[in-house]
C-alpha cells in the first residue's frame, strides 16, 4: 500500500544517535520534509535494539486487540 501524504503514528525503534550522521539516526522531523510521516503526527523514538524491544511491542499490540490485555 503506497501511503500518501505521509503516516498519521510511527514508532522508531533503533540505536542509531543524531550525531554520527547514520540515516537511523535522524529525528521525526527529517521523515516530516521526506513526506514519509504527517506533520502533525504522532512519533516516538525507542533508543534500544529491534531484535529486543520489536517482538514484545508486536506481541503486546496483538494482545491487546485481541483482549487479552487491559
Amino acid at each position: 500500500m503506497l501511503m500518501r501524504h505521509g503516516a498519521d503514528y510511527s514508532v522508531y525503534i533503533n540505536i542509531g544517535q543524531e550525531f554520527n550522521g547514520s540515516d537511523s539516526g535522524t529525528r521525526p522531523d527529517e521523515d516530516i520534509s521526506w513526506g514519509k510521516v504527517r506533520a502533525g503526527s504522532e512519533s516516538v523514538k525507542v533508543f534500544a535494539d529491534a531484535t529486543l524491544v520489536c517482538p514484545m511491542t508486536v506481541a503486546a499490540t496483538l494482545a491487546k486487540a485481541h483482549g487479552t490485555i487491559g
